[in-house]
């Protein structure tokens, strides 16, 4: 397994100002001590170096032998049905996992459409440096690339994490790690469901560690906030589904497998009964169908 920052990696504090453009419903937010702020922080760097992260795990499918299936994606024609900024930052962190998915299998033409897709929803959560012109063109020089592409999206994803931090809304960028987070679920799963393999399982199995850290994320933020309260919801109600899922115990070594690292050891690996994966995959089904819908 490789571990790099995720997609849709980002951080930490409330803020006190709407996150809304022009014609768009305000969302007020409060705002943080400079300890949540960092308690944030990590919480959301131990999400970015989860394994597998959401971004990692596009990759992991195709290694797996899993095809590419461009129906479990969210249709890019979605992009201007979300109009609340909560939706938006919502279906940044999904749309880049989806531009996660489709880079890692080589589909250029469908690729540049889920970047065109971040590029506006940033435009509306006036996010200026998310997939900007420069970012297009590394992508477009990078195509053939995988892994450069998704440390190039990585990057792009971790830049406005920290804008949003810097302006004080950072619950938006909360929302688009929890959006990601559920993207990189649902696909895994779908996957899974349909090329069944011990190792998607894995995958699958595996997402429970960095459901925590999402959680704990999630729950430093006011229960006045209505949209991250639901999300926080959805969140438990997978986290109990996991709860089942026996995860590895024992010895385990990181090596550097050019560049990239590689966990490896005596450790067992977790395990996901059918059941398990049924009903996982079904609430991030339901769960991802009210973000995107």
């Amino acid at each position: 397994m490789r571990a790099k920052p995720i997609i849709l990696s980002l951080t930490a504090c409330l803020a006190m100002a709407a996150c809304s453009g022009p014609g768009q419903p305000a969302e007020t937010l409060t705002t943080d001590t400079d300890s949540t702020a960092v308690l944030r922080s990590q919480r959301t760097r131990n999400i970015f170096h989860s394994i597998p992260s959401p971004m990692e795990t596009a990759g992991l499918l195709q290694k797996a032998g899993a095809e590419y299936d461009k129906s479990i994606l969210n249709d890019v024609k979605n992009v201007d049905n979300y109009t609340s900024a909560s939706k938006q930052a919502l279906n940044l962190g999904i749309y880049g996992a989806d531009l996660s998915y489709a880079s890692v299998y080589n589909n250029t033409q469908e690729s540049m459409l889920y970047t065109s897709c971040a590029q506006k929803l940033g435009k509306k959560l006036d996010i200026n440096n998310a997939f900007n012109q420069e970012v297009v063109d590394r992508l477009e020089q990078n195509r053939s690339n995988r892994d450069s592409l998704l440390n190039i999206i990585s990057e792009t994803y971790l830049d406005v994490d920290g804008y949003l931090k810097e302006n004080q809304r950072d619950n938006i960028s909360a929302l688009m790690v929890a959006g990601g987070w559920v993207e990189g679920l649902y696909i895994a799963t779908q996957v899974c469901l349909k090329h069944d393999t011990p190792e998607l399982r894995q995958r699958v199995a595996e997402q429970r560690l960095s459901l925590k850290d999402l959680l704990d994320l999630i729950r430093t933020y006011s229960p006045d906030d209505a949209s991250v309260a639901a999300v926080l919801t959805d969140l438990e109600r997978l986290d109990a589904l996991f709860a089942g899922v026996a995860m590895p115990t024992g010895n385990s070594t990181v090596t550097q497998d050019g560049g990239v690292t590689v966990i490896g050891g005596t450790a067992p690996v977790a395990t996901l009964t059918d059941e398990q994966l049924k009903s996982i995959g079904e609430a991030a089904a339901s769960i991802r169908a009210g973000y995107i819908n």
